[in-house]
């Protein structure tokens, strides 16, 4: 759906106009929305709002904030310690450990190399248990779900399912029914004698899930592999002697 056309869906069903429900209010609400449906989306469980995200490492500096649109999860943290290599770090929580939090005690126990470079998160930054830190334009790349970017424009005939660059989303274009629904609810909500939902509307919530459920396992390639238990625990694997 584009832009104009969720705008002119929303006042079909709201019964309103330009005027009556102007471009703003529709974005506020728009907007609000979004967030909750971003928020959904993850449930799927499917990577369709994970970016890749860089910043650069500087000499020295351990503690690195969250991106500032990052929905609350990150997937994978790579480096380049050496300044040229990507290194993989893992996630280690420092309440492990028994001695101070000093420079000279985390080069001593940590390095710049595969397996054994690790970070914890804290107040809402990653820090960096690594060895010696260099400054390295784009040395740090946190692979972290963000949320979509905002429509600003309701005259728009670019589809909200497009990604506006390399490094931002659209909504997926299975949301945006679900999504203008959410708006029209909270336009009938806000009147000052509250306008009733039809049925659909009420069906809102499930209706929202059941398009998050239909979004999972976009890959049917993908395979599920068993595994049985060691021979020795599996008694006579259901033969009788």
């Amino acid at each position: 759906m584009k832009p104009v056309e969720f705008a002119a869906h929303v006042r079909y069903m709201t019964r309103t106009n330009s005027t009556t429900f102007t471009d703003s209010d529709i974005l506020n609400l728009m907007k609000i929305r979004q967030d909750e449906i971003a928020r959904a989306i993850l449930k799927a469980d499917e990577d369709i709002l994970l970016i890749p995200q860089t910043t650069s490492l500087v000499a020295n500096q351990r503690e690195y904030a969250f991106p500032e649109d990052m929905l609350l999860k990150i997937k994978r943290v790579e480096a380049k310690l050496n300044g040229t290599d990507w290194v993989k770090l893992s996630q280690k929580d420092i309440t492990e450990f028994t001695w101070a939090l000093t420079e000279t005690n985390i080069t001593d126990h940590f390095s710049n190399y595969d397996g054994y470079a690790f970070y914890d998160l804290s107040r809402k930054a990653l820090y960096l248990l690594t060895g010696t830190i260099t400054s390295v334009t784009d040395g740090l790349k946190v692979w972290v779900n963000t949320y979509p970017t905002e429509i600003t424009d309701l005259s728009s005939t670019t589809d909200m399912s497009v990604d506006p660059t390399t490094t931002t989303h659209g909504i997926p274009r299975e949301m945006h029914e679900i999504w203008a629904r959410g708006v029209i609810i909270d336009y009938k909500g806000s009147r000052e004698k509250p306008i009733p939902l039809t049925e659909r509307e009420m069906k809102y919530e499930s209706d929202k899930m059941e398009t998050i459920n239909f979004l999972r396992n976009q890959d049917i390639d993908k395979e599920v592999t068993g595994k049985l238990p060691p021979s020795s625990t599996r008694g006579n694997n259901g033969y009788n002697y």
